[in-house]
């Protein structure tokens, strides 16, 4: 048997069966390359990674986050002071300003009123005048 008539399906009821090819025993690689040469895209022997030298620059560049991030914090912390100052201003100035609508408010009404309660005196003294003009005619 080939290896192409290994590696085509077999029909076995309803499904299709794949055998996988077995490892080749020759001294090529799959590559065509011989053992002992190198491929220009291979780079050779690794040098053993250095663990420690990792950990230190991941704890460095972790410490370096917490530091920017404390420091973020601490110019939002100070934002929210100066906006809570802002707002407790504005919050003081439109009380201030609705007092004093409030008080230009019970002045027109004040006003209105004297103004109303003139006009029905002088109406109530008309009347009383037509009355008596009405009676001296008769």
């Amino acid at each position: 048997m080939t290896d192409a008539q290994t590696t085509l399906p077999k029909q076995q009821g309803s499904r299709s069966l794949v055998k996988t090819p077995e490892p080749r025993h020759s001294k090529e690689r799959l590559n065509g390359l011989k053992e002992g040469e190198r491929s220009p895209s291979t780079p050779g022997h690794l040098a053993p990674f250095d663990w420690d030298e990792f950990e230190a620059r991941y704890e460095e560049a972790f410490a370096d986050a917490d530091r920017q991030e404390q420091e973020l914090l601490k110019e939002f912390e100070d934002l929210v002071k100066f906006f809570n100052v802002w707002a407790s201003a504005a919050s003081v100035h439109d009380t201030e300003r609705g007092v004093k609508r409030l008080q230009t408010r019970e002045r027109y009404v004040k006003i209105a009123e004297q103004s109303l309660s003139q006009k029905k005196k002088h109406q109530v003294v008309r009347a009383f005048q037509s009355a008596l003009a009405l009676l001296s005619q008769s």
